[in-house]
């Protein structure tokens, strides 16, 4: 027997040869062309171009399957979700049904769930035909959110103030697979956790700096985790302690929940995911909580005996204060950024992914960076001066030669 992955992340971010090493099995991984070569020492790897898209890819599993039987079958990215489920479920194979892994990524679904179970979510409705919008906008006004059904890292998303924005996306045509929803203004949270054997085992808000869509105007997306003194940190944790009840989820999963507090203090879902938040926000609950979200869940649900430290068991909150930001690549050539001996103290992690003489088009989604900041400070007044002091220090010291 061996453990099927399905992988769109670093090596640095997931070692499953490690993770999975007391096993002893084998481990078959279908991951983009660009990943493979990092994963290939201690596994049998498979890479494909256009990863994300690509239907060879469960076809490949299954072809594996036939003499390479698989006891498990394991996807930590959210493009992923549908896909392994898919595979499970065909092959009677233990894990996350394809149940609860629509009811996570197909946005309509899951707020028809929670709508029923009486859980706050935005209007909102499935968009088939330009008569829908219409119809929409007739009900709830304008502004309102259009965006994939499944889509991920707001990617193709669009915000249509009046009647003008309306005609000018029209004018592309309709998409499949799109819903609508009503703008929510308020301010965003994410709330990050882990669930083992149907237990949450850790969920800890963060506010964001500036919002999802941030990327589309060139500004940096990032975050910051909340005080356990902050009167949004409980009413955020049963916030979507709810919502996890009422959605069919996983006995071993992470959470990367997003939700709207708004101006009338009401919190209001904005989505919610079965993996860990993108970004840097493994790496944040590693240094904050000594725990890797990621590593226990795959680990849980290959059969691997998991704990968690005291500190998590006890709801002690972060041992300090982090936060982080992604900054997001100019459009241009990229030639140099700051040394990192020119880095304050406070950061704790600096991941520079664009190189020199790398050419940028620009982001493309709200987690598409050319450097990723960790810092961390005593308290969130701290930690948000800071991580606006790093960014300013990034702009200064970067040098790009711009379209």
């Amino acid at each position: 027997m061996s453990i099927l992955i399905f992988n769109r992340l670093p090596y640095y971010d997931v070692p499953y040869d490690k993770w999975l090493e007391d096993l002893n099995e084998p481990l078959v991984i279908l991951t983009t062309e660009k990943l493979a070569p990092e994963f290939q020492a201690n596994a049998y790897v498979l890479s494909f171009e256009n990863y994300d898209y690509n239907n060879a890819v469960e076809f490949a599993a299954l072809q594996m399957a036939k003499h390479t039987p698989f006891r498990r079958v394991v996807a930590t990215a959210e493009r992923d979700i549908l896909r392994a489920a898919r595979i499970r479920e065909h092959l009677g194979i233990e894990g996350q049904s394809w149940e609860s892994a629509i009811a996570f990524r197909d946005k309509v679904k899951m707020k028809r769930l929670l709508k029923a179970a009486n859980v706050k979510v935005p209007p909102f409705a499935e968009l088939e035909s330009v008569i829908d919008l219409v119809l929409f906008i007739e009900e709830v006004g304008y502004p309102v959110v259009v965006k994939p059904i499944d889509g991920m890292g707001s990617r193709n998303t669009t915000i249509l103030y009046n009647d003008e924005d309306t005609i000018a996306y029209l004018n592309e045509g309709l998409t499949p697979h799109l819903e609508v929803e009503k703008f929510i203004e308020g301010e965003m949270y994410h709330i990050d956790g882990v669930v083992l054997d149907g237990t949450i085992q850790l969920c800890w808000p963060s506010k964001y700096l500036n919002s999802c869509l941030a990327f589309q105007e060139g500004k940096y997306l990032g975050s910051y985790m909340l005080e356990p003194q902050n009167l949004l940190t409980a009413r955020l944790q049963d916030y979507v302690t709810s919502v996890l009840r009422v959605l069919p989820t996983p006995q071993y999963t992470t959470f990367h929940a997003e939700v709207f507090h708004t101006p009338q203090d009401e919190l209001i879902l904005c989505e919610i995911a079965c993996r860990t938040g993108g970004s840097r926000i493994c790496e944040e609950y590693r240094q904050a909580f000594d725990i890797d979200l990621t590593k226990l869940a795959v680990q849980a649900q290959c059969g691997l005996t998991v704990t968690v430290p005291e500190q998590v068991r006890q709801k002690q909150g972060p041992k300090a204060q982090f936060g982080f930001i992604g900054i997001p690549p100019k459009q241009g050539v990229f030639l140099a950024g700051p040394n990192v001996d020119e880095l304050p103290d406070w950061v704790t992690e600096y991941r520079l992914l664009a190189e020199p003489g790398q050419y940028f088009d620009g982001p493309h989604t709200s987690v598409d960076y050319a450097v990723t900041i960790l810092v961390r400070g005593d308290t969130e007044r701290e930690v948000l001066a800071r991580l606006e002091e790093v960014a300013d220090l990034f702009e200064r010291n970067s040098v790009w030669k711009t379209d």
